[in-house]
């Protein structure tokens, strides 16, 4: 096989695109739940620089401050330091699958629910996508039918 040398010009937007519809083709088709949670957390993490640059909250801001919410921030101690450590801890728990697949780790192993970690990664990056662009794909669509709402008949 030779390399063609194709290049390409892609936006950000272009990148996470790809990245989502082949992490949910990867995780229906092929059932390679590792690298479904690898690509939707690439994806996931571009929309939401996407996202912030327009303003807008993503995923993980949201469940971030509802959770700074629960633990009884008010919206003065947002900024705090205690409740940027607080955010940190958050993203940390949220992204800790996401970050343990695609890191080396001294520990060598990680036992969790690999498909469970991947949906709930492709859902964030759906939500997010949908959040930037108001548009859902057959795939996402797909993905939601058969994965989130078990419509499996």
């Amino acid at each position: 096989m030779r390399i063609e040398k194709i290049e390409e010009t892609l936006s950000n937007l272009e990148i996470a695109h790809r990245q989502i519809e082949r992490a949910i083709v990867i995780f229906l088709d092929d059932k390679d739940y590792v690298s479904a949670l690898t690509l939707a957390g690439a994806a996931e993490e571009i929309l939401g620089k996407l996202l912030n640059q327009k303003g807008k909250e993503h995923w993980l801001d949201s469940i971030s401050k509802g959770a700074l919410r629960a633990l009884g921030f008010q919206k003065k101690e947002l900024q705090s330091l205690e409740a940027t450590k607080a955010r940190k801890e958050i993203a940390n728990i949220a992204n800790l699958h996401k970050n343990r697949v695609k890191h080396y780790n001294n520990d060598g192993t990680i036992t969790f629910f690999v498909d469970v970690a991947a949906a709930e990664m492709i859902d964030r990056a759906i939500s997010n996508y949908f959040d930037l662009t108001k548009r859902e794909t057959g795939a996402m669509g797909r993905f939601k039918e058969l994965i989130l709402w078990g419509n499996n008949a």
